[in-house]
């Protein structure tokens, strides 16, 4: 499989996000449809500056991708109004699991973060990705509430 290597991705690579959304949501049980690759390409281009990507590769293949959003807070009297940097969608290819590549694109992301003043990295985990997310620094916020509206 050779090398893991990250990378923060370009407008350039709209379309290798695009197919790295789409194998992440078959592989969560969502089938395909005509003109999703060009759709999800041109949303994320709109908002490029606020949905930052990083992309795993090992050898020549696109083995994962981290989709993130950029969460700027209003201002407050006295707070510091860092941002904060929202793991919408993280995903590794099954057949690049095992190597890193999770833990990888975890760490630049949060390096990314951390060098730009952000306050903080909040992601969703499972349970299967809870001792990954661990290994690389997160902790469980158990003060989260959530409420299906759909």
């Amino acid at each position: 499989m050779g090398e893991v290597r990250i990378r923060t991705a370009g407008a350039d690579d709209a379309l290798v996000v695009a197919a790295l959304a789409l194998q992440c949501a078959i592989h969560r049980g969502a089938t395909g449809e005509p003109g999703f690759l060009d759709r999800y390409a041109r949303a994320w281009l709109a908002d490029l500056r606020r949905l930052p990507v990083w992309v795993a590769e090992a050898g020549d293949d696109h083995a994962g991708f981290l989709q993130a959003r950029v969460v700027e807070p209003l201002p407050l009297p006295r707070a510091t109004g860092a941002p904060d940097l929202l793991v919408e969608t993280f995903f590794v290819r099954p057949s690049h699991r095992g190597i890193g590549v999770g833990e990888r694109l975890l760490t630049e992301a949060s390096g990314w973060a951390r060098d730009g003043g952000f306050a903080a990295v909040r992601m969703a985990a499972g349970v299967h990705t809870r001792p990954m997310v661990e290994r690389v620094g997160f902790t469980a916020d158990e003060a989260a509430y959530r409420m299906e509206l759909q």
